[in-house]
């Protein structure tokens, strides 16, 4: 038998529904605050990645899916960030607009170990805002996530925030992690002492316990911001506080991609064990210069839909299941033919409907319209096609009545 590849899943019918749920939700909230969609190929240059992620992270470096024609070497996108601002650039909606605010949902690839929430191939819905340094437009950013989980009906999350500074900022950083730790190597796990040379910042993310042990115990604080940047984070602080948005100052929060600066934030959830975070995100002020466009700040965040779905509470879910089919039964040719006819009436008037094509008894399309989460049946007989009329039951209530065949659209109308 024929496999799936490692990494991946199906999404099944039956789940469908609810992947719908929250992409319909999140393009709303997104329209709400003056979001447009951008779709962007599953496939780029290796090179785009490389430049923009760094070379020394481990999605880099471990974790790309690649694609070699001839000289050229593609890959599918770990991420979107980059793969954006690409577009930004070689399409110039820099020129067309000084300020954009851009979202997206599809899939991602990484080559990564699977585990719980963790697929070779996942889902982002996430956004972008291209143009401005402004805090306000931080604070908007993290009250925007906040604004998607609740429109999922998603409780239990927690709201980690901190700030790297700017590029000189984290430098300094940089270099306190190395004294810091410089003593301690041999507490750390083989990667986070391999990481103490490539890319440092890495280590505060490990989840090994140990190395937690040694990140926690290096007591770190705001001292390596400039001051530019230390006012820039209170500020966010600030409008967060006046938007009611709660969240934790978490001075080992870093981000796992060398593009951020300043504002990185984090969203977790308990459900999910060590790996815990479903979403995250922050400034990225100097991946457009460094990509060949202009000095452009910009933010943004992603949420990773297989673990929003991981999270969503079975009551949360129940409230997907609403009937809304209309499902047809007929009993003999003739009724077929009638109720075919009707069928097609029922869909030209958006009318979700439906119907049996395998000639089975009235009990058995019974139960292939309770199976599909029918609203209602409507019944058609040789008794029903002599008289003009239909049998409706609601498949909710239970009541069961006759209505007129040319009555049967605007009475489901009203009712929908």
């Amino acid at each position: 038998m024929l496999k799936k590849v490692l990494g991946t899943r199906d999404i099944l019918p039956e789940e469908i529904d609810l992947w719908q749920e929250i992409e319909n939700s999140s393009r709303f909230v997104f329209s709400l605050y003056g979001y447009k969609e951008i779709r962007t190929p599953i496939i780029e240059d290796i090179s785009l990645f490389n430049r923009s992620l760094g070379d020394s992270t481990e999605i880099v470096q471990k974790q790309m899916f690649e694609i070699k024609r001839e000289k050229e070497i593609y890959v599918l996108r770990p991420e979107a960030t980059a793969s954006i601002v690409r577009a930004y650039l070689e399409n110039n909606l820099d020129k067309k607009d000084d300020f954009l605010k851009l979202y997206y949902i599809g899939p991602m690839f990484r080559a990564e170990r699977p585990q719980k929430g963790r697929l070779r191939q996942f889902h982002h819905i996430g956004c972008e805002a291209i143009g401005s340094l402004n805090p306000y437009l931080d604070a908007e950013i993290i009250s925007l996530a906040k604004r998607l989980l609740d429109t999922f009906n998603i409780k239990g999350y927690e709201i980690k925030i901190n700030s790297l500074g700017c590029s000189d900022d984290k430098r300094k950083l940089a270099e306190i992690l190395k004294k810091d730790l410089e003593d301690k190597l041999s507490l750390l796990c083989v990667d986070c002492q391999d990481r103490y040379q490539r890319n440092v910042f890495r280590i505060l993310d490990c989840k090994n316990e140990s190395c937690r042990k040694v990140v926690v115990a290096l007591n770190l604080s705001d001292k390596y911001l400039c001051k530019d940047c230390l006012t820039h984070f209170e500020s966010v602080k600030i409008h967060l506080e006046r938007l009611k948005v709660k969240y934790k100052i978490a001075p080992y929060l870093v981000r796992g991609l060398d593009y951020y600066t300043r504002t990185v934030f984090e969203i977790t959830h308990k459900d999910l064990g060590s790996q815990d975070a479903i979403g995250a995100g922050g400034r990225y002020d100097n991946l457009i210069k460094q990509l060949g466009g202009k000095d452009t700040p910009a933010m943004g965040f992603a949420f990773g839909a297989e673990r929003l779905i991981l999270v969503k509470k079975p009551e949360a879910r129940s409230q997907r299941l609403e009937r809304k089919l209309t499902y047809i039964i007929t009993l003999g040719k003739k009724a077929e033919t009638e109720g075919f006819i009707l069928l097609d009436r029922l869909r030209q008037a958006e009318i979700a409907a439906d119907m049996d094509y395998r000639e089975r008894s009235i009990k058995g399309q019974m139960r292939r319209a309770d199976a599909l989460m029918s609203r209602f049946t409507v019944i058609i007989g040789e008794d029903e096609l002599e008289k003009g009329m239909v049998g409706l039951k609601d498949m909710v209530s239970g009541e069961q009545r006759e209505v007129k065949t040319q009555d049967l659209i605007g009475y489901l109308k009203k009712k929908s």
